[in-house]
């Protein structure tokens, strides 16, 4: 729950931050905050480029040389005239005359027959902003002479950034007449091309160096005749003023590489950018946000699936690849799309994320160490207070106090598997022996000489083990195998050495129930093993060797009657050959009923009672006792071993027909009844016998412990009611007993219903054998299902 509280909470944070960068983003692409680092940019990509500029191209300059052989600028229009027609006499392609000619002045006539020659002459014309009566703009043609005859008319109009740079330029102006460019009417008539329709939209430069990247000559020189018609001939001439005192210069884009050019040195440079068709279109809102936000949302959605150190590799290549594309975009693809605003929200995004994801982790782990800090510590006797002035110092004794609770719980936990007196190992998945207590290290010392021993080489060094049967032969057990099988891991086993262990394994398990291991527990049974083994002689004496000549003496006693062997001399030895009988017996089934391994079944108890009375009906029939039997038609089920169950109430009957007097009377009755909460079917056997006095009743389920003293001629060994004491706690049952002197004796087991959890360990302490209910014998608790194998 905790998991998917916090997993929606970093969702939403990551949202937030989405959000936050994206509109960051698009509103930087929007309202160009960063245009000054898009020209620093962009300046510097342009840098990248070197190109060879177009040879076509020639600048005739109105120079400083020019002025002092001319004289001072502006020059007579005969002059000027003079210059077209040297021009002319070369046979250039066409000629841009970037000289103003608004103004009338004396000779505008003989410059007008000069534009009119045989060379294409186009000449600007003057845009005056703002414009008279809220236009904006007013356009101010070149003085009718010039106008009427140039070839073409364009404006020469420059975008200055806000830096004073130029950098742009549209090729077409105006209002509701739209002027093409000087320069661009220099390309169509380079390359014959035809009206085009009018784009306002501005173009970016290709500056392709410094000033003096074209070839120059000065005006002078062709005024004097000095320029050879070879050099001119199918050129496209630029006329234009760069004397420095003319004031037609500009910054333009590169700073000090490129540092001021006069106009006509930028009209070259746009007119060679439109010639090679390397002119730069700036990408449109759309195609600018979209440069923007993909590297941003690539960021992003990176942060949701990659590690922090992965992340900041791909923060790397995202950052070199946005400047990286910008660049081929621009001298590629002639577009340009800034990268600053996705730089920036790169720039922004990952600390941004930083910051919250580690905010949320903070978060969480002050909530997790309060929360810790507020649980009871079972190693401590108190829980300290944590007192600090400010969050983070307040973090840090929460923090200093659970890794001191993490270590004490650690020490506890090593220190208490190395106390256990049996052989405890942890193992990984690969049977690699991770931790071995001081037992397990004393029991193996391979454990210390050889880094290479594991369980599987433990576990081959055990052999199958018979396990001793209680009366039902069992199969031998299997040997051990590695990795142990989840559902029945563990057994007992012989090891080389001849002591015998109990072994049991256990998976170790994360918290989220991923299997990380084993925990495998030996115990040395040795002793235990040994001692079975001799009970089991015990009883294999008991019910052959010690019953076998008693047999004999019996069948030699029916032979030998009438041999010389006087009748009472016969009968007491035949009383004691039956009594020794009737002790071996008495032994083998009290072994059996404290060891028999069995799997329990419905019973029916009126069953168990009627099998129990054709048992000793022979005996009932000989002293003619009367024996009522009540509630056999109830269907009492209970969950356990039959022929235990039968003994018990047998031993029962016995004891009853043998405590009564000739001709006396037993009742027998099976009843339900209820006790602390729990369902009890209950059998209930009642006689006329001489009674029991109280202080007896206490030990009279002890071993060898009789009746009244006036019936011990009987015969009995003593045993029964040991026997109907182990039946009962093996079934979690009880037994109690209820007499007098002189007014008989009444004995009532009671066994849990089939209907009820039989596994419900609620028998009482162990060893209470009067508890308060006067003759009542409870069977020790039941630690596992009381009808499990033992």
């Amino acid at each position: 729950m905790i998991q998917a509280i916090r997993s929606g909470r970093l969702a939403a944070e990551w949202w937030i931050v989405a959000l936050v960068t994206t509109a960051l983003a698009i509103g930087l692409v929007y309202d160009r905050t960063t245009q000054r680092l898009d020209r620093l940019v962009y300046d510097l990509v342009l840098r990248l480029e070197e190109r060879t500029p177009d040879p076509r191209i020639l600048i005739v300059a109105i120079d400083d040389r020019s002025v002092a052989e001319v004289g001072s600028w502006p020059w007579p229009r005969e002059v000027q005239a003079r210059l077209i027609e040297r021009l002319a006499e070369g046979s250039p392609k066409a000629v841009g005359y970037d000289v103003l000619l608004t103004e009338p002045r004396r000779g505008d006539a003989a410059l007008g027959r000069a534009v009119a020659g045989p060379v294409s002459v186009f000449v600007p014309l003057l845009m005056v902003a703002p414009g008279a009566n809220g236009a904006p703009f007013d356009t101010i043609l070149p003085v009718a002479a010039v106008a009427e005859n140039a070839r073409g008319i364009g404006h020469v109009n420059l975008i200055v950034d806000g830096d004073g740079k130029v950098r742009r330029v549209r090729l077409w102006e105006g209002g509701d007449r739209a002027w093409p460019h000087l320069v661009e009417l220099l390309r169509r008539a380079a390359v014959g091309g035809q009206d085009m329709q009018p784009r306002t939209d501005p173009l970016l430069i290709p500056f392709s160096g410094a000033a003096g990247a074209f070839p120059t000559i000065g005006a002078s020189s062709v005024l004097r005749g000095q320029v050879p018609a070879e050099v001119l001939r199918d050129r496209l001439v630029l006329v234009g003023a760069t004397a420095g005192g003319l004031g037609d210069r500009y910054a333009t884009a590169g700073g000090n590489r490129h540092g001021v050019m006069p106009g006509v040195e930028i009209q070259a440079q746009m007119l060679d950018g439109l010639l090679s068709g390397s002119m730069i279109k700036e990408g449109g809102l759309a195609a600018r946000v979209l440069f923007a936000l993909l590297p941003v949302w690539i960021l992003l959605l990176a942060l949701r699936k990659l590690q922090p150190g992965a992340t900041l590799v791909l923060l790397a290549a995202l950052l070199a690849g946005t400047l990286g594309l910008a660049a081929a975009l621009l001298l590629e693809f002639r577009l340009w799309l800034t990268p600053v605003p996705a730089l920036a929200g790169l720039a922004l995004v990952y600390p941004l994320w930083g910051w919250r994801r580690l905010a949320g982790a903070n978060s969480y782990l002050i909530e997790e160490l309060e929360r810790f800090h507020a649980e009871p510590d079972a190693l401590s006797a108190s829980s300290s207070q944590v007192y600090a002035a400010d969050p983070v110092s307040r973090q840090i004794l929460l923090l200093n106090q659970a890794i001191a609770q993490a270590r004490d719980l650690r020490r506890f936990t090593a220190d208490s598997l190395r106390q256990i007196p049996d052989s405890v190992f942890v193992a990984d998945r690969d049977g690699r022996i991770l931790f071995a207590n001081a037992e397990a290290e004393s029991l193996l010392p391979d454990l210390r000489q050889s880094p290479e021993f594991d369980m599987q080489a433990l576990f081959a060094r055990f052999e199958p083990l018979e396990q001793i049967a209680g009366g039902d032969g069992q199969e031998p057990a299997r040997a051990p195998s590695w990795p142990p099988d989840e559902a029945s891991a563990g057994g007992q086993y012989l090891c080389a050495d001849g002591r015998c262990f109990d072994v049991r394994a256990a998976p170790r398990r994360s918290a989220d129930g991923a299997h990380l291991g084993w925990i495998v527990r030996l115990t040395d049974i040795t002793e235990v093993w040994t001692a079975q083994r001799q009970r089991e002689d015990m009883l294999q004496f008991l019910s052959h060797d010690m019953r076998s000549p008693q047999a004999s003496i019996l069948a030699v006693l029916a032979e030998g009657s009438g041999r010389g062997i006087a009748p009472e001399l016969a009968a007491r030895i035949e009383g004691y050959a039956e009594r020794t009988m009737e002790l071996a017996d008495g032994f083998v089934q009290l072994a059996r009923a404290e060891t028999l391994e069995y799997e329990p079944e419905p019973i029916g108890l009126s069953d168990v009672l009627l099998d129990a009375v054709d048992h000793v009906w022979p005996r009932i029939t000989a002293k003619r006792i009367a024996l009522d039997t009540e509630g056999e038609d109830a269907p009492l089920l209970v969950h356990g071993e039959r022929s235990l169950v039968t003994r018990a109430v047998i031993n029962l009957l016995e004891n009853a027909v043998r405590h009564s007097p000739e001709a006396g009377r037993i009742a027998c009755r099976l009843d339900r009844i209820e006790e602390q909460g729990k369902a009890f079917a209950v059998c209930t056997i009642a006689d006329e016998g001489p009674g029991i006095e109280e202080s007896r009743i206490a030990t009279l389920f002890d071993r060898f412990q009789q009746g009244p003293a006036a019936d011990r001629s009987s015969g009995s060994a003593g045993l029964g009611l040991s026997l109907v004491r182990a039946v009962v706690a093996r079934h979690c049952g009880w037994v109690r007993c209820e007499s007098r002197p002189g007014e008989g004796a009444t004995f009532t087991i009671g066994l849990p219903l089939a209907a009820e959890d039989p596994a419900d360990p609620s028998c009482p302490e162990p060893g209470r054998t009067q508890p308060p209910g006067a003759g009542e014998v409870h069977p020790p608790p039941c630690s596992h299902a009381p009808f499990a194998r033992p």
